[in-house]
């Protein structure tokens, strides 16, 4: 019994012990967005400048070494991304304008990974009836805080003193004007952006409401549940034994629920991207 079992030991393979790291890629919507509560504005990315900053864009996040790279399609996506990204490397597709295809094709390219894997779940949130029950009970002036402070909102002046980014940043959906691509990945990248966005989920939307009605908490709670469908499609794309780091191209605002889901778990770990795009 000793012999066989010491046999079967041999025989399993060795479990991994290192985490998997995650960078997670905040972006900007490159064509915009009219689903997302804030829309900001496309960019065009196929100019020669934005394609030269697209390109030291991705010469910083070529350090991952991702195994894998992860892009805000839905999983019903794959065969379009699977044969488009295999023209895009033979040079027979011409890249639209999103980030998909010009950061998401073009780092994993750049990798010389053979495939490109969609994340996203999506799941509808009532923003409408928010704003419904925010103009009828008087809150207006908080979800309009998710922009702008408004008077009278003492919680959301003390937000604003503690975090400016939250009003310089979300209002242009993370574009700055004559900031180079890099530059506004930093800024989107960072600690103070992550406690912005998560600001906005948690204390304002959640705001919304009044005794038995839940109404913000209940779009904040849903948008966490689409993170967390995410988060699965990432878990059940990985291989265990063999992937050490992949990345994450997603819309900024999904960043800072999709770290916090990944913190405190047993085969991830967050992987900041901010010190490799700060590395000259």
């Amino acid at each position: 019994m000793l012999s066989f079992a010491q046999r079967s030991a041999a025989q399993t393979p060795a479990l991994p012990t290192a985490k998997i790291k995650v960078y997670i890629v905040g972006t900007f919507h490159f064509d915009a967005s009219a689903a997302d509560l804030i829309h900001g504005k496309a960019v065009d990315m196929r100019t020669p400048q934005k394609q030269r900053e697209l390109d030291e864009l991705v010469s910083k996040l070529q350090k991952t070494q991702a195994d894998k790279v992860f892009v805000e399609y839905q999983l019903q996506d794959q065969p379009r991304v699977d044969s488009t990204y295999a023209l895009y490397r033979q040079k027979r597709y011409k890249a639209g304008n999103n980030e998909i295809y010009q950061l998401g094709y073009r780092l994993a390219d750049k990798l010389n990974l053979g495939r490109v894997y969609c994340a996203d779940a999506r799941l509808g949130l009532d923003f409408d009836g928010a704003q419904a029950y925010a103009k009828q009970h008087g809150q207006e002036p908080i979800l309009n805080g998710f922009m702008q402070v408004q008077p009278g909102d003492s919680m959301g002046h003390l937000l604003a003193a503690r975090n400016r980014l939250r009003h310089v940043a979300l209002p242009a959906g993370g574009v700055f004007p004559g900031a180079t691509l890099l530059e506004q990945f930093k800024v989107a990248n960072s600690a103070a952006y992550d406690r912005a966005n998560m600001d906005g989920y948690l204390l304002t939307i959640a705001r919304i409401g009044g005794g038995s009605n839940y109404m913000g908490a209940d779009v904040a709670g849903d948008y966490f549940k689409r993170n967390v469908r995410i988060y699965t499609n990432l878990l059940r794309q990985v291989d265990v034994q063999r992937d050490k780091a992949i990345v994450l191209i997603i819309g900024v605002g999904h960043a800072s629920l999709l770290k916090s889901i990944l913190r405190y778990n047993s085969l991830f770990e967050v992987a900041e991207v901010l010190p490799l795009l700060e590395t000259k």
